[in-house]
């Protein structure tokens, strides 16, 4: 019985240590205020101006000739594919940016559509001041992009594809930022 009887003599005592001395234990601490600063965000622009000025013409490439002004509305077969070259300014600023050029939002209207998937769009020939590229950087501000964009009648289309009619409403050549 004594072991006991001091046991929890000795645990009530060191409870009451513990219980008393709770605004006793100190850990040393020190602060310095950060100071903020102005956070400026860049840019990613495709302007045209009176060097780039856009999108030539449309080409046809039948793959049977040298390719010629196309006229919008007239007929095209499985295998020809229409071509533009389009130009344009970079306006890039910004540490670490890097982006991609390529196509977004294609969109065929009119009860064919895209000729039951045989019409697709595509952007190549990437190029920065007549060099070819797969992105580019801050570096290139102020330089000259240029891309080819096709839209390109599937070679294996079947009959299915005669006599139809549809609209390219919109083809949008975009540039898009991807951090490096």
């Amino acid at each position: 019985m004594k072991k006991t009887v001091k046991g929890i003599l000795a645990t009530g005592a060191g409870v009451a240590l513990l219980i008393g001395g709770t605004g006793t234990l100190a850990f040393w601490t020190d602060s310095k205020p950060i100071t903020g600063g102005a956070i400026n965000s860049g840019h990613l622009r495709l302007v045209t101006d009176a060097t780039n000025t856009g999108c030539g013409v449309w080409k046809l490439d039948s793959g049977e000739s040298a390719p010629v002004s196309y006229t919008v509305g007239d007929p095209i077969v499985p295998g020809d594919v229409l071509t533009r070259e389009c130009a344009y300014t970079v306006q890039a600023t910004g540490n670490h940016l890097r982006a991609t050029v390529g196509i977004s939002a294609v969109n065929f209207s009119g009860a064919s559509s895209n000729f039951g998937g045989r019409l697709s769009a595509s952007v190549s020939a990437v190029r920065l001041n007549g060099s070819p590229i797969t992105s580019f950087t801050e570096a290139a501000d102020s330089g000259a992009l240029s891309a080819d964009v096709t839209v390109t009648f599937d070679s294996a289309a079947a009959n299915s594809t005669q006599d139809l009619a549809t609209v390219l409403d919109s083809l949008t050549l975009t540039a898009t930022q991807v951090h490096s």
